[in-house]
């Protein structure tokens, strides 16, 4: 199966992604926990798909702007949290809801994690991750962590500042947490530009890259992943 290809149906699903995404763990023979709960009055529902390490990937699954393909806020991140699952069986993936209204399946998670429900040393937030590839930067808000340093370690990458995400309710709740966020370049630089069609029709499926995606997963998120696992 190749699995980046996938982002097509889940950028169709509009209505219920939560069961889009349980039906491809299924058919990936994945298990997973859907954890539900009430907010002001709606079903929210965070998927995790539990792994026997401590390094966690977190991506929100829930949309803003339904007309919109949401293909890279934030479709391209749940794809790639389960390729990475697929490749790194150790590690844990956490899909939340609420990311667009303040972070609720990210709080909710946390508040698991202090009672022991999840045992996760770092949770690395995958936001945009549908273009650019192994050309990426961190988050400077959570860049100081020891998983911001491990990335350092491993790729030194560029640090900027970041809008809000569910890395910022994670660290507010005790966990080392860091966003990630790959941009294609132009001349050197980063080209900002995918960051201002979140939430606008202009995020569409034609504008993200499946190659990118398989290069960002496998080039950069698994060597995250298996070294920390192996403490370097």
């Amino acid at each position: 199966m190749k699995i980046y290809d996938r982002i097509e149906g889940l950028c169709r699903e509009k209505e219920d992604r939560t069961t889009w995404i349980t039906k491809l763990l299924d058919e990936l023979r994945l298990s997973y926990v859907v954890d539900e709960w009430i907010d002001r009055g709606r079903l929210r529902k965070n998927v995790i798909v539990p792994g026997t390490g401590r390094f966690s990937v977190v991506a929100h699954h829930d949309i803003v702007n339904p007309a919109s393909d949401n293909a890279n806020d934030n479709s391209a991140s749940v794809i790639n949290a389960i390729a990475l699952k697929r490749i790194r069986p150790e590690i844990t993936v956490v899909l939340t809801d609420g990311e667009e209204v303040g972070g609720l399946g990210a709080s909710r998670f946390a508040e698991q994690c202090k009672v022991g429900r999840w045992q996760v040393d770092c949770a690395l937030n995958l936001e945009l991750t549908g273009i650019g590839g192994a050309s990426f930067f961190i988050g400077e808000e959570g860049s100081g962590s020891f998983l911001g340093q491990h990335i350092d370690k491993v790729f030194a990458p560029e640090h900027h500042h970041v809008p809000f995400n569910d890395s910022v309710i994670l660290r507010r709740h005790g966990i080392d947490s860091v966003v990630i966020n790959p941009l294609p370049r132009v001349d050197g630089k980063f080209d900002w530009s995918p960051l201002s069609r979140c939430h606008t029709t202009s995020d569409s499926l034609d504008l993200i890259r499946v190659e990118d995606m398989r290069e960002f997963t496998e080039g950069v998120l698994e060597p995250l992943a298996a070294r920390w696992r192996a403490g370097e």
